[in-house]
């Protein structure tokens, strides 16, 4: 399959020496010779120019005929004269190149990326440039671009992350989570906004955040509240919680209170990087209540079996649930 990695990533890392985005250059030339050769020719331009051209098709043919009568062509008489001409039509073949199909005007202007990824089963701990604090949960990304701080902070998330935001009443902290946006100026909450989730949840511990969507301000948060949006009624419940119950995750507790088994397996597959399958009707609305801290996959298990009558398999990643 096809890796659509963006030409601007190939053109960074020839940009900075090889440096930046090796793995996904090295992906991206090995996909294809047509590949190979774009890259070979991007990496003579900016040899031979140190910048690259806004458009450029790879046919060399093309490029010749259109510098033919403008270079004038040296009398054999020096060979010094000669090695200049070539240089000069290579420059020119390379500043008259064109891409089809892909503009890059001002690539190298655009924003930087950090993306940091915990997988399922771990946990993730990230300073952020200004001295704010976020824990990543299994299953989550967080992104943030070289312009934080400069303006908004702002990260997005996918997934869920506390945050302990720094201080700093001139620069609002925002975090982009699904169709929500999260605006503080320094406080402690945590965001669950998981893709397979249908609800996003946002739970205040310190200071005060105002929740957004296309611009509006949708509520403000205090200490203790969590609010509860659900995207496809484009409603929000909020109640007062222990906001330690739901923050128990950062310090590797998982605290299970009046859930039913499919919400269940989404928090143990985070957890352990597993994938449950369960039989339909196990899945019929039930209750549990419980806490995970340092208890395995296979012990937790043990311990919902007891609750409930359950027949499971462990097969590696797969873990598989049907009624005993």
């Amino acid at each position: 399959m096809e890796n659509k990695i963006p030409l601007s990533i190939i053109m960074q890392h020839i940009a900075s020496g090889g440096k930046e985005y090796s793995g996904e250059a090295k992906t991206w030339v090995e996909e294809s010779e047509a590949n190979k050769k774009t890259f070979d020719d991007l990496s003579l331009i900016w040899k031979l120019t140190g910048k690259f051209p806004e458009r450029y098709t790879p046919n060399k043919d093309l490029a010749w005929s259109k510098i033919k009568g403008r270079i004038k062509q040296p009398k054999p008489k020096f060979n010094l004269y000669r090695r200049v001409a070539q240089i000069a039509a290579a420059v020119l073949v390379a500043a008259l190149c064109v891409w089809s199909g892909a503009e890059f005007k001002d690539a190298f202007n655009q924003p930087r990326y950090t993306e940091v990824i915990s997988l399922a089963g771990q946990k993730t701990k990230v300073m952020l440039p200004d001295s704010s604090v976020v824990q990543l949960n299994g299953n989550s990304q967080l992104r943030y671009s070289s312009d934080f701080s400069k303006a908004d902070r702002e990260v997005e998330l996918k997934g869920e992350a506390y945050f302990d935001v720094t201080k700093d009443k001139h620069h609002r902290f925002v975090v982009h989570a699904g169709d929500l946006d999260v605006k503080v100026y320094g406080t402690s909450f945590n965001v669950k906004a998981y893709d397979t989730d249908a609800l996003i949840e946002v739970g205040l511990k310190h200071g005060s955040v105002a929740l957004e969507k296309n611009n509006s301000e949708v509520l403000r948060l205090v200490p203790g509240q969590l609010a509860k949006y659900d995207a496809a009624k484009d409603k929000v419940n909020v109640s007062e919680v222990d906001i330690d119950l739901v923050s128990a995750w950062t310090r590797n507790e998982m605290i299970i209170e009046e859930l039913p088994l499919q919400e269940i397996i989404l928090y143990l597959e985070r957890w352990y990087g597993v994938q449950i399958k369960a039989s339909p009707e196990l899945l019929d609305g039930e209750l549990f209540t419980f806490k995970v801290k340092t208890e395995s996959l296979h012990e937790v298990i043990e311990m919902l079996s007891v609750l409930k009558p359950i027949k499971y398999n462990i097969d590696g990643e797969l873990v598989t649930l049907s009624n005993k």
